[in-house]
């Protein structure tokens, strides 16, 4: 019996690779390690973390709640952060899904990610989407940039938002026909 996993070598066809797959090698281990990365955030395994990142790494959220860091520089900043605003506020979640797509750019991609974790004081689940942009440096994680709801962080965490999660005025909600709307 002949076995017709692969065409044969007559009939195979060669094209060209997009650029997300140039340095094919290279890409795999860095799509291998981000993914990982997340993974290892959701379980709050921080050590692991900081094994994938570069010394002087930036980590940029521009939307944080009150009180919790927007820039991170450093592996040390950030192994101090996770353990106070990760350990502190959730426990160890899990990831539920991750997409990862290269950038045109060598060494930068795009993650989205979704998880969930648990507020510890309010016992609220916290359903987290994040999108982040990812660049590599030597084979690892040089700068993240990520987004996420903080509006729902915060209710995660807590906050009671009329007309969001508790009855009352506020977006969505739906006021009376003859009620003045500033």
């Amino acid at each position: 019996m002949i076995s017709m996993t692969t065409a044969p070598l007559d009939r195979r066809r060669v094209g060209n690779r997009s650029s997300g797959s140039a340095g094919l090698p290279d890409a795999a281990v860095e799509r291998a390690a981000l993914e990982r990365f997340y993974e290892l955030l959701f379980l709050q395994d921080h050590e692991q973390v900081l094994d994938l990142v570069t010394d002087d790494v930036l980590f940029h959220a521009p939307w944080q709640p009150p009180g919790l860091p927007t820039i991170i520089e450093g592996r040390a900043e950030l192994h101090e952060s996770m353990l106070w605003w990760s350990t502190e506020l959730w426990s160890p979640g899990s990831l539920s899904r991750i997409t990862v797509r290269p950038f045109a750019t060598a060494h930068a991609w795009l993650a989205k990610v979704e998880g969930e974790f648990t507020a510890l004081e309010s016992e609220r689940l916290y359903h987290a989407m994040v999108l982040s942009e990812v660049r590599f440096d030597g084979g690892a994680i040089a700068e993240v940039r990520q987004y996420h709801n903080t509006l729902n962080q915060i209710i995660a965490l807590g906050a009671d938002v009329p007309g969001i999660n508790v009855p009352g005025y506020g977006v969505g909600s739906n006021r009376g026909q003859d009620e003045a709307v500033a």
